[in-house]
């Protein structure tokens, strides 16, 4: 994400940024520390600057040290919040002289950059992530610290949302799995708006223009009741996409100027359309938002590895094989210029599928 940081950073217009990194989300964990001394060398060895702490744990801190992560905060105009719980940054921040100052900070132009548990605390509802996934307690939204309320927004941010560490079973929606998700999603109000934020991938919403746009590598899925929209990596949206009233669809701004062609409807074709322009990881994804929890989980480990440039053939036989499956369904509905893509484009990096009276085969070239 680096590229997306010097983007940010350069919006700014200051010639030395000021960035200051908020421990709160993590301040419960023993490794603390180490956990801020990464983003200090991520941010030292990577963008050439020093990264100052506002080492505010808890509500529990002396005076004195909430005094030091005050004054840090009052002088950033880049502040960074990332890993550990949702539930227990909401519990420290919700109405502490932390949160009034960075959002009084953050009107005067900062940037809040936040990922993971950090971003989920900013929507209305907040997904308890650990309650959930790791005590198994029942599905149920927090309350959130309802950063934009007052932009008419009532947002459940969701980051990792299309995570696939689970391997063997269904882990997006930030560890939830698709199934689970959607029950929670139907527990939202119905003014709610979903916004979920995959991996590698950062969405800036910049509220004086009205506008949202996608950074990084892959793209946010933006869910209003029964319906979906998704926004690739380069594309812009309205942010009226993200308030009750407009459709997401309706909403939805120009793509930037280096847009693809139009994409078939389909979730298939258009995962096809992808991998036959050359973006294998973000076919793997389309295809996986389309596909059975437990396909779903081979073409995100799929799409991770091919983003990691490290597939062995054993990693890469369930996806050619599943490759293999959607081309024949894309020969069968007469869709000859998506299929004969999918197989050049496979054949370009090495791979080549061979029809025999058995089926469709691959071997390595």
């Amino acid at each position: 994400m680096v590229k997306v940081h010097r983007q940010l950073l350069e919006e700014l217009g200051r010639t030395t940024p000021r960035p200051v990194f908020l421990e709160t989300p993590a301040g419960f964990e023993l490794g603390v520390q180490a956990i801020t001394g990464r983003f200090q060398e991520y941010f030292r060895n990577s963008l050439g600057l020093d990264l100052r702490l506002a080492r505010y744990l808890s509500r529990e801190d002396s005076p004195a040290e909430q005094a030091l992560a005050l004054a840090a905060l009052s002088e950033a105009d880049y502040i960074i919040a990332g890993p550990g719980s949702p539930t227990y940054a909401i519990d420290q921040l919700r109405d502490s002289p932390v949160l009034a100052t960075m959002v009084e900070r953050w009107r005067e132009g900062a940037q809040l950059v936040f990922a993971s548990a950090a971003t989920i605390a900013l929507g209305r509802h907040a997904l308890p992530v650990y309650e959930i996934y790791k005590v198994g307690r029942p599905l149920a939204w927090a309350e959130g610290l309802d950063l934009f309320g007052d932009q008419g927004m009532e947002l459940a941010i969701v980051p990792h949302w299309d995570n696939a560490e689970g391997g063997t079973h269904d882990t997006r929606a930030c560890f939830m799995g698709m199934d689970r998700f959607a029950r929670l999603h139907a527990l939202l109000p119905t003014k709610a708006v979903v916004l979920g934020v995959d991996e590698h991938t950062a969405v800036s919403l910049d509220l004086a223009a009205g506008v949202g746009t996608v950074r990084g590598k892959g793209g946010v899925s933006v869910l209003r009741g029964a319906e979906t929209s998704r926004f690739e990596a380069g594309g812009r949206f309205s942010l009226d996409a993200l308030r009750p009233g407009a459709s997401p669809k309706q909403a939805r701004a120009q793509e930037a100027s280096s847009a693809r062609s139009p994409e078939p409807a389909d979730p298939i074709g258009r995962a096809s359309a992808r991998i036959g322009a050359g973006d294998l990881p973000s076919g793997l994804r389309l295809a996986a938002e389309a596909a059975p929890p437990e396909v779903a989980a081979v073409l995100l480990q799929a799409a991770a590895t091919a983003q990691s440039g490290r597939a062995t053939d054993e990693d890469l036989a369930p996806l050619l094989q599943l490759l293999g499956e959607i081309r024949a369904s894309l020969r069968e509905r007469g869709e000859w210029a998506l299929a004969d893509g999918l197989r050049d484009r496979l054949l370009a990096i090495g791979f080549e599928l061979r029809d025999t009276p058995g089926g469709t085969v691959w071997v390595r070239r």
